[in-house]
């Protein structure tokens, strides 16, 4: 069987926005991917210990967000260094906001646990990350 079988109605379905929501606004906000996940790396699994870090990399031309999240703490940088907004949102709608020193540096404790996004403004650019749990 080949997607040829089927008629086009059958694949051009009205309902798919409900089953695949996209928020389109996010799409032209410079949606960063995550281009390093400690926790995927292969060495890491051999040796690494309950209790360290987790180090994610976040990338969106001309910027990167990089995080080392810990049990209750989170630190991060901005990529070129220099000052900036970090607002963090969670499932439920709540959020709140860190600013960059400028060096681009920033930490927080009382990071929501769960699925979680940023969104990064400087004056160079700004990226959103995709949801990504903690």
């Amino acid at each position: 069987m080949n997607v040829g079988d089927f008629p086009l109605a059958t694949l051009d379905r009205p309902d798919i926005d409900r089953c695949f929501p996209v928020d389109w606004h996010a799409l032209d906000q410079n949606l960063a991917w995550l281009s390093l996940d400690s926790f995927t790396e292969p060495v890491r699994a051999q040796r690494a210990g309950s209790g360290q870090a987790r180090v994610l990399v976040f990338t969106a031309a001309p910027l990167s967000l990089e995080l080392e999240v810990m049990a209750g703490h989170v630190a991060g940088q901005i990529v070129p260094p220099g000052p900036g907004e970090i607002l963090v949102e969670a499932l439920d709608g709540s959020t709140f906001g860190i600013e960059a020193d400028d060096l681009g540096f920033f930490d927080f404790t009382g990071m929501p646990r769960g699925q979680v996004r940023l969104r990064c403004e400087t004056p160079t650019g700004r990226l959103v990350t995709d949801w990504i749990c903690l």
